[in-house]
């Protein structure tokens, strides 16, 4: 099938570049577009041997082998067209042989500047060149035929310069007369100069000739009536076609024929551009469709005053209804909308009148087959310029049912996920109080008992025994304490109560409650040169607690005869505080998981150390309510550096408080470290 059979887009093809060599390698046709490439009237080149203005540079398939014109098959070549006083125009062009109905061979060129050919589908190239050489053939054949004859007869093709000639040239329509027989008789300029041909060309063919094979049919049956109509009576017949230009292009033509006694008057309008731009429109059309098609949405219009509404095809769909059976007028449409969003519906368009302004709702419908679904509408307001007043609405309509209902699920997820953390962030609280006071009680009187505040025990033994008490308890109370900060700090009720503090001072509180417990580990404790003047704002009892989890990690994962480093400094506008150990140290791939709630190093099994796995959550999290930073650095057998960086000040918050009086950690936490 050739390129322009079947084709939706019209295109005019007048500056289509192509030529017809016959079996001698001489030029029979040459399109204009090809004249001007080479700088040359295409008329100069009929005659003239293809090679002096082709030459075939290479095959585009790998079966071409010849690159000679004897020896051409049809197929796509690159060639290089040769421009008179220029260098070569090297483009890529279709060749295809035929054979002519004359018996003759001749081959058509096809040459495509802008490599489009190749890149089209399901094109008969073969046949349309068959068609195209065929018509050029015929043309000559009967341009040879009258240039034959002595005196050629061009009486009933009149030259006459009348007032009426210089009329008929001034318009745009194409204007001629032909006889019933089909011969022309008269043309305007417009005719001879929109599709090519000269008064004494027309007179080799009839007007349906003029007409592409393909529209010939229907052209014939509406000029039959003019055919067959009385001399007397005037008939009118009208019809589109794609009309065939001299130098083969297409032009989409708008023909009007009437007759008049023996002849027929013609007007033509060249309509190819509105084609061009009905094809465009339905195509972008098209586009529409199917983008509102996939995103479930559809547009709409309704004038003010009016019942009916204007739907495009999917907003039939998205209310679940027919296009040729349901018309969306105001009752029909109120009808499927829950009553409920009825008067929020009506409200919105109301005030949008009145504002004239755009609007956007959502409301619920329940389609006519059953299911309820959710619409989303925007819209904006018509305003008449003359008038000011908003005469008509218009928007889209989107069915989001799909996305609202996975809203409404993921937002229950989380309540039920948030329902059920409160639920357990309230039990391990209320557990932690009421763990707390049978437990202060057990460490008091083993304290008591310990003392012997009484009397003397009479076996040694139960000092013992005490003292285990004693201990168990105290762990015990600091796993309660640890989960229970933990658990306000989770939540976001963990209050800071601001004071002005002298770091140095509360390291070495600090030092003094974790150094019996450094005595019994044999390790030791190292203080040099600890700041007594660096100040900065924080809460007494959180910083005391992150000390004492940082120094009591420390003592507690360094083996007898090591050392745990204590220092203090000024930096980046704040204070750093660094604690080293020379212990077994952190796992590399391990340092980053040890600051999460509930992790530590070793597994169940393999672990020496008790402890709940918050201490390094729980410092971290302190520190960085006060808007530090908590960084660890280590290395297994060689030891661990955690440097903590805290501000001077605490930016506002409303879990910041400033203190009224003075409160320290020490005696509310014991140098049990917090694992």
């Amino acid at each position: 099938m050739p390129v322009w059979r079947g084709l939706t887009q019209t295109e005019t093809d007048h500056d289509r570049m192509r030529c017809v060599v016959d079996e001698k390698g001489n030029l029979v046709f040459a399109s204009p577009a090809v004249g001007w490439s080479l700088g040359l009237n295409a008329a100069a080149l009929i005659a003239k041997p293809a090679s002096s203005i082709l030459s075939i540079v290479s095959s585009r398939d790998s079966r071409h082998q010849l690159l000679s014109f004897a020896g051409l098959i049809s197929g796509f070549y690159e060639v290089a067209l040769l421009r008179r006083e220029r260098d070569p125009l090297v483009l890529q062009a279709r060749i295809d042989l035929v054979d002519a109905p004359n018996g003759k061979k001749y081959t058509v060129i096809w040459l495509d500047p802008d490599n489009k050919l190749k890149r089209k589908k399901n094109n008969d190239f073969t046949r349309e060149a068959h068609d195209f050489a065929t018509f050029v053939v015929d043309s000559e054949k009967k341009s040879v035929e009258k240039t034959a004859d002595s005196v050629p007869d061009l009486a009933h093709i009149s030259q006459a310069d009348g007032e009426l000639r210089h009329f008929l040239n001034l318009t745009n329509d194409v204007l001629g007369i032909y006889r019933r027989d089909g011969s022309f008789g008269r043309v305007n300029a417009t005719f001879n100069r929109v599709l090519g041909y000269s008064d004494a060309e027309l007179k080799l063919f009839p007007f349906i000739d003029l007409i592409v094979p393909e529209d010939r049919e229907n052209a014939a049956t509406a000029l039959q009536k003019i055919q067959q109509a009385p001399a007397d009576q005037e008939v009118r017949v009208d019809f589109e076609a794609r009309t065939r230009c001299k130098d083969g292009g297409i032009r989409w033509m708008q023909w009007l024929h009437k007759t008049a006694g023996e002849f027929v008057y013609i007007v033509g309008r060249d309509v190819t551009s509105i084609k061009q731009h009905e094809v465009e429109l339905e195509r972008r059309e098209g586009q529409l469709f199917e983008a509102q098609k996939i995103g479930r949405m559809g547009h709409w219009y309704w004038e003010i005053g009016q019942q009916a509404f204007e739907w495009s095809d999917q907003i039939y769909s998205i209310f679940g209804v027919e296009k040729g059976s349901f018309v969306p007028t105001m009752n029909n449409v109120n009808a499927l909308l829950l009553k409920r969003d009825l008067g929020k519906t009506y409200r919105t368009f109301q005030r949008a009148v009145v504002r004239k302004k755009d609007y956007e709702l959502e409301f619920r419908l329940r389609r006519p087959k059953g299911g309820i679904r959710f619409i989303h509408c925007e819209g904006r307001c018509k305003v008449n310029p003359k008038t000011g007043q908003v005469e008509a609405l218009f928007g889209i309509m989107q069915d989001i049912t799909e996305r609202t209902l996975h809203e409404r699920a993921l937002q229950e997820a989380k309540d039920a996920a948030e329902s059920a953390y409160a639920s357990k962030t309230r039990f391990l609280a209320n557990m932690s109080h009421e763990l707390r006071t049978p437990l202060n009680a057990i460490i008091g009187f083993s304290e008591m008992i310990q003392s012997q505040l009484l009397g003397p025990i009479g076996n040694s033994r139960y000092l013992g025994y005490v003292g285990d008490i004693q201990r168990a308890g105290k762990h015990l109370l600091t796993l309660i304490n640890d989960i229970l900060d933990m658990s306000k700090i989770e939540i976001g009720k963990y209050e800071l109560y601001v004071e002005e503090i002298n770091v140095g001072k509360l390291i070495c509180q600090a030092l003094n409650m974790v150094e019996g417990h450094a005595h019994d580990a044999q390790v030791r404790l190292i203080t040099d040169d600890l700041p007594m003047d660096v100040h900065i704002m924080a809460d007494r009892r959180a910083l005391m607690q992150v000390l004492l989890n940082l120094m009591s990690n420390a003592v507690k994962f360094t083996n007898p005869g090591g050392s745990v480093e204590i220092r203090c400094q000024r930096e980046l506008g704040g204070v750093a505080i660094m604690v080293s150990d020379t212990g077994v140290g952190i796992p590399k791939d391990k340092i980053s998981i040890v600051t999460m709630p509930f992790e530590q190093v070793g597994s169940e099994l393999t672990r020496k150390h008790e402890g709940s796995g918050l201490g390094l959550a729980i410092t971290k999290d302190l520190v960085e309510l006060h808007g530090g930073t908590l960084d660890i650095e280590s290395e297994v057998g060689v030891g661990t550096t955690v440097t903590v960086l805290l501000p001077e000040k605490i930016s506002d918050s409303k879990n910041v408080k400033t203190a009224a009086v003075e409160t320290t950690a020490a005696a509310q936490r014991t140098p049990e470290m917090a694992g």
